[in-house]
């Protein structure tokens, strides 16, 4: 496979949730890269609890969105892997990005494009992700997405094509921030 110039990445957090949060995280773990991020109370996910070998702190409350927010206002920029980006979690990651100005970019990845996966397209994608994220420069990148059983297959192939893109920056970065990285608009959103 061509050779890609990787970006170096000081800390990727994602919510824990099946799929293409996981994908992330154990991409972080095999590659030591500093990982964390928001969950919901009680480390919920479709899989009953989020394995404790993901370093995650728990929300205030079980309730999915509450963790998205707080990982998009403690990050930098957002990386989407999506399935369906008209799908619930999709529309509203991208609606918290934009309510904070974070900068996000969505990879759609369907069924069908995971059952035929090529070369040329993991290529042509992270070049395209590689160009983004040497625009925004995140140092903290949050990573959100599709869980597994909306689309089977996609933690394994986001953990490649992270792979492709992300490489260690050796900065110490802390996580979670002590003043978080965008002012908590948290307490003042109703679910």
């Amino acid at each position: 496979m061509e050779q890609l110039k990787k970006y170096k990445i000081s800390v990727i957090i994602s919510g824990g949730q099946t799929g293409s949060d996981r994908g992330a995280l154990d991409f972080a773990i095999k590659k030591g890269i500093k990982h964390g991020g928001w969950c919901p109370l009680g480390r919920k996910a479709e899989d009953k609890v989020i394995p404790s070998r993901y370093s995650l702190l728990e929300t205030k409350t079980s309730l999915y969105p509450a963790r998205t927010r707080m990982n998009i206002r403690d990050s930098d920029a957002t990386l989407i892997f999506s399935s369906d980006v008209n799908s619930k979690g999709s529309l509203l990651t991208t609606k918290f990005c934009i309510e904070m100005q974070k900068p996000y970019y969505i990879l759609l990845l369907d069924k069908n494009t995971i059952n035929k996966i090529k070369h040329n397209f993991i290529i042509s994608n992270c070049k395209k992700i590689l160009k983004w994220l040497n625009k925004v420069k995140p140092d903290i990148l949050n990573i959100a997405g599709t869980r597994e059983s909306h689309c089977p297959g996609i933690q394994n192939l986001v953990s490649i094509i992270l792979d492709f893109v992300l490489e260690n920056s050796g900065k110490k970065q802390e996580w979670p921030p002590q003043k978080p990285v965008t002012q908590n608009l948290f307490e003042n959103f109703i679910f």
